[in-house]
């Protein structure tokens, strides 16, 4: 029944997503900081991705959570936002970065979320991976506490 109201929650009106979201930001017990990402994982995998719906280097130009709920547009790298924001306002003091990362070996940029210094989520779709150190080059690095205060 979870599992189908994940899913299903990404098809609600904008309001219902929502509040959809925010049921699950207030569910998460953030004490398990691993369990928290793999939850959030988990929630954002089902998200219908589209077309690139932010500019992953322009974090001034970044929607609010609300904003992107709302639209119900997302793309690979506002994936990885979405996750970020998520775990914020579930609990302010995880340690939670963004990263634009370069991967030679995999020929991919992508916004990624670095929470905790060691959980990276959206790396690979669906799961959670560690910083990778060969062939890889991080381009950009921004504390999601920073893009909230810069774009509201």
């Amino acid at each position: 029944m979870e599992q189908q109201l994940k899913n299903q929650a990404w098809y609600e009106s904008p309001r219902e997503r929502l509040s959809l979201w925010r049921q699950f930001r207030k569910g998460l017990d953030t004490n398990d900081t691993e369990q928290v990402c793999k939850t959030v994982v988990e929630w954002w995998k089902t998200a219908p991705i589209s077309s690139m719906t932010i500019n992953p280097v322009e974090s001034s130009a970044w929607p609010t959570p609300w904003e992107m709920l709302h639209a119900g547009n997302f793309c690979e790298d506002s994936m990885a936002l979405g996750m970020s924001y998520t775990i914020y306002y579930a609990n302010e003091n995880i340690s939670n970065e963004l990263l634009y990362i370069t991967d030679r070996n995999k020929s991919i940029q992508q916004l990624c979320a670095l929470i905790d210094n060691k959980y990276l989520l959206n790396y690979e779709h669906g799961s959670i991976s560690t910083l990778p150190s060969d062939n890889t080059m991080i381009g950009y690095r921004k504390k999601i506490v920073d893009v909230i205060k810069h774009n509201t």
